[in-house]
C-alpha cells in the first residue's frame, strides 16, 4: 500500500498564515498526496535515479524496477549485473551509484539506519560519502523517506519554477529563495510540496505560465551557453588544466586526474557551458603566479576563483584556503575545524572533488598518520609540492 507524507491542519494553517500568495495556492490545489518510500534503501535508489531526468520519465523507469525486483533491496540489487540494471533505463553513471551503495550498505560499512537519528545536515554530510550523492539527492530522501518537516530544495528546479509562478519572480537568487525558506520555516516540506504542484500545472490560472517558463527556460538553454576558456599549462610536476569564466579562475585539474571527466561534466551542468581552447587576463595571471610558485617566489595566491558545486563542496574547498603555506592538516582535524567532526570520509570526498589544485591547496590534506593518501595529481606530484614548501 502507499504511503503519503504526512502533513494537516497545523502546518496548513501555520503556512497559510504566513503567505497569502501560498494560501491562495493551497485553497486551490487542496490536500496533496506526496509519496514516500519509507525503506531508506529504496528511497536512496529511488533518488539517484531521479538525478536530471523528467518526473514522468524517473516515474517511468521506478515502476520497471519495482514491477521487475517487487523489493528494492541491497541484496537484489546486488543480484543483478549492470547491463541488467541499464535494461531498466538506468544511466551506466547511475548504475555504478546505486551498486557501490548496494556493496556498502549490504556490507555493514555504511549504517544507512542510522540516518534516522540524525540531524539534517549530518545526513548530508553523511550520505555525500556515497559516490553520486550530493546535496539535492540527500534532501528528496530526507523528504520523501525520512519525512523531515522542514526541507525545501534549491537544488530542485521544480521549486525554484514553482516559486516563479507563485511570486512572478524572473529569477530565484539565492538570498531570494532563503527568504522564502525563512518564511515557511518549520514547514518548508509542506511548501515544497505545493511549489511542485504549481510547477507541474496544478492551478488553473498559473498552468500557461508553467508550461511558457517550460519552454521558456529550454529555449534559453539552447540558445545561449557560457563558454569556459581553457588553457594547457606544463608545471614541473605534471600538466594542469586551466579553466576561467567571467573573470575568475574555476578550473586548475590535473591531465592525469582520473575523474577529469567528472570535473568538465560538473562545470558544463552548473555553468551552462561549452569548453572553448583560449586565454584570458585570469588565465595569464594564474599561469604567472604558478610559475612564480613552482620558481618558490609566492607563498599564496590572489586571483579570483568561482568554486562550482555542492554547498558542502564549497565549505571544504573555501576552508583549502586557509591552511597556509608550509602547513599541512589531517582529514579528520579539517572535518573537525569545519565543524563536522564525523564527516571525515565526505570531506576527503570533497577534497577528490576539488577541481582548483593548488589555488585550493587539497594537496596540503594528509592522512592523520602523516601519509601522503591519495591525490588528483598523483602522489608524486604532491610530494613535489610538500617538498618545495619545505613540509617533507
Amino acid at each position: 500500500m502507499e504511503q503519503y507524507f504526512r502533513y494537516g491542519e497545523q502546518e496548513i494553517a501555520y503556512l497559510k498564515g504566513k503567505d497569502k500568495q501560498l494560501a491562495d495556492v493551497i485553497d486551490k490545489v487542496g490536500m496533496v498526496k506526496r509519496r514516500v518510500i519509507p525503506d531508506l534503501f529504496a528511497a536512496l535508489v529511488h533518488s539517484i535515479v531521479g538525478q536530471q531526468i523528467s518526473t514522468k520519465a524517473h516515474e517511468t523507469i521506478w515502476r520497471k524496477m519495482v514491477d521487475a525486483l517487487g523489493e528494492v533491496t541491497p541484496e537484489k540489487i546486488l543480484s543483478l549485473s549492470p547491463k541488467e540494471l541499464q535494461a531498466f533505463g538506468i544511466t551506466f553513471k547511475k548504475v555504478d551509484y546505486i551498486q557501490a551503495a548496494a556493496r556498502k550498505i549490504a556490507s555493514g560499512e555504511f549504517d544507512i539506519q542510522a540516518l534516522s537519528a540524525m540531524d539534517d545536515n549530518e545526513v548530508c554530510a553523511k550520505l555525500s560519502e556515497l559516490d553520486g550523492i550530493g546535496v539535492w539527492t540527500a534532501e528528496m530522501l530526507m523528504l520523501h523517506s525520512l519525512q523531515r518537516p522542514d526541507i525545501l530544495s534549491f537544488g530542485g528546479l521544480a521549486v525554484q519554477r514553482g516559486l516563479r509562478m507563485v511570486y512572478h519572480h524572473r529569477k530565484i537568487t539565492r538570498a531570494l529563495f532563503e527568504k522564502y525558506r525563512r518564511r515557511y520555516s518549520p514547514y518548508g516540506s509542506v511548501a515544497c510540496i505545493y511549489l511542485w504542484a504549481v510547477s507541474a500545472g496544478a492551478v488553473e490560472g498559473l498552468k500557461d505560465y508553467a508550461l511558457k517558463q517550460i519552454n521558456d527556460g529550454r529555449k534559453q538553454v539552447m540558445e545561449k551557453k557560457n563558454i569556459i576558456k581553457i588553457k594547457r599549462y606544463e608545471s614541473p610536476c605534471g600538466v594542469l588544466m586551466l579553466g576561467s569564466i567571467d573573470d575568475k579562475l574555476c578550473l586548475c585539474d590535473w591531465q592525469v586526474e582520473k575523474h577529469r571527466d567528472h570535473v568538465d561534466r560538473r562545470l558544463k551542468r552548473i555553468l551552462n557551458a561549452e569548453f572553448e581552447e583560449g586565454s584570458s587576463e585570469v588565465i595569464e595571471k594564474a599561469e604567472q603566479q604558478l610559475n612564480e610558485f613552482f620558481a618558490r617566489k609566492r607563498r599564496m595566491f590572489d586571483v579570483p576563483l568561482l568554486f562550482v558545486g555542492t554547498e558542502f563542496q564549497k565549505t571544504v574547498w573555501n576552508f583549502l584556503l586557509t591552511i597556509p603555506f608550509g602547513k599541512t592538516i589531517s582529514y579528520g582535524e579539517m572535518a573537525r575545524q569545519i565543524g563536522l567532526p564525523k564527516a571525515v570520509r565526505a570531506v576527503a570526498n570533497a577534497n577528490g572533488a576539488n577541481s582548483i589544485s593548488i589555488f585550493a591547496p587539497c594537496h596540503r590534506v594528509i592522512g592523520s598518520d602523516r601519509s601522503l593518501t591519495g591525490y588528483g595529481g598523483g602522489l608524486e606530484a604532491k610530494r613535489f609540492m610538500l617538498e618545495l614548501e619545505g613540509v617533507l
